[in-house]
């Protein structure tokens, strides 16, 4: 069984599509575990009823809102599949998702997650794509975060034996990126899947998630992450952080789309 977690908050008019792109998927023995964030919307509501519609949705309600990484763990606390996929509440996955990454991790025992890449999209309309490298080495995470999130799918072994998502304060907005780290301490590694089987909800030159306190929060996490991963030259990297504080939008994304074209990062494979 998969178990496929899902927290929301506010998230009334996505949450419906989100969750139906997993439950009429090809894989069927999964259950999907939906955390209602003590949202002031009707989310709540959304998702009991496709708890009512679907026995395979399990419905969590927090009384407050109390974050991502407290709800994920909360579900991961009740999820008992094999694997534990993630999904965010306004994406979308692909029919063929879970089933391409299920096998792949049943023919890869080497691997202890996988993740994919992604279309990438706003307002319905697909403007171009993410992908990473197939096998991100540790210098490759001392880097930069070379996984997205919400296409995640790791064995449960693997997720307990980190203690789940770490929940204090300076991983806010980085929770992934400290995730990785932790894993990539135990020699607990993953892989991109080349096929883009998400569609990841962004808006073009959307900088809201690079505020100044998230870029202190991220170099929190490299400096701890690359001393734990025994990457010490990523530490004069993790400055980079502080010094995009400073650096105005439309710059910032102009170096970014220099990196890479059309938001595609691809690299060697490797691993380390």
């Amino acid at each position: 069984m998969i178990s496929v977690i899902c927290a929301a908050y506010n998230c009334e008019k996505s949450i419906e599509r989100a969750a139906k792109s997993i439950l009429d998927g090809t894989f069927k023995d999964i259950e999907l575990i939906l955390i209602d964030d003590g949202s002031t919307d009707q989310t709540a509501e959304e998702i009991k009823k496709l708890a009512a519609s679907d026995e395979r949705v399990k419905p969590l309600f927090n009384e407050e809102n109390k974050g991502l990484t407290f709800s994920l763990n909360r579900g991961l606390e009740a999820a008992r599949g094999e694997y534990i996929a993630r999904m965010d509440a306004d994406d979308f996955s692909h029919a063929d998702r879970l089933e391409k990454q299920f096998d792949f991790l049943e023919k890869n025992k080497n691997y202890a997650f996988c993740s994919s890449a992604a279309r990438l999209c706003h307002d319905g309309r697909v403007y171009g794509e993410r992908r990473f490298m197939p096998a991100p080495s540790k210098s490759d995470l001392a880097r930069f975060c070379p996984f997205i999130h919400p296409a995640l799918m790791i064995r449960r072994e693997a997720i307990e034996k980190i203690g789940g998502y770490n929940e204090k304060k300076y991983t806010l907005r980085c929770e992934d990126y400290d995730l990785y780290f932790r894993l990539y301490k135990e020699n607990l590694f993953g892989y991109n899947i080349q096929d883009a089987l998400i569609d990841y909800e962004e808006a073009p030159y959307d900088n809201s998630k690079h505020t100044p306190s998230t870029r202190l929060n991220e170099f929190a996490v490299r400096m701890r992450g690359c001393a734990a991963i025994g990457r010490p030259l990523g530490f004069f990297i993790a400055f980079k952080c502080l010094i995009l504080i400073f650096v105005p939008k439309w710059l910032y994304f102009k170096l970014k789309n220099m990196r890479s074209e059309n938001n595609i990062y691809e690299q060697k494979d490797r691993q380390s």
